[in-house]
């Protein structure tokens, strides 16, 4: 997803100016509880809808990427079957 973005100003990112993402995230709730009771895909959403953003993992600063333009649509079925609670 991070390859589609264009730098904005600095450490903001998002689609070329002018246009939106939507992201869709189907089976929301299909990642296992890890041991300690959380959902690291679901956490990483999280964050970005909490937040505006993630952390760059391949720069080694680690410098803080303000994502901007994004919608997020997601789906889930009923838990179980294979499906898990959401954390």
């Amino acid at each position: 997803m991070q390859s589609n973005f264009e730098k904005r100003r600095k450490n903001c990112w998002g689609p070329p100016l002018g246009k939106k993402f939507i992201v869709f995230v189907d089976d929301l709730n299909m990642p296992q509880k890890e041991e300690f009771g959380a959902q690291p895909p679901i956490e990483l959403l999280r964050q970005f809808l909490d937040f505006g953003g993630w952390y760059d993992r391949e720069d080694k600063d680690k410098p803080w990427l303000t994502i901007v333009d994004i919608i997020l649509v997601a789906a889930m079925g009923q838990p179980g079957g294979g499906r898990a609670v959401l954390t």
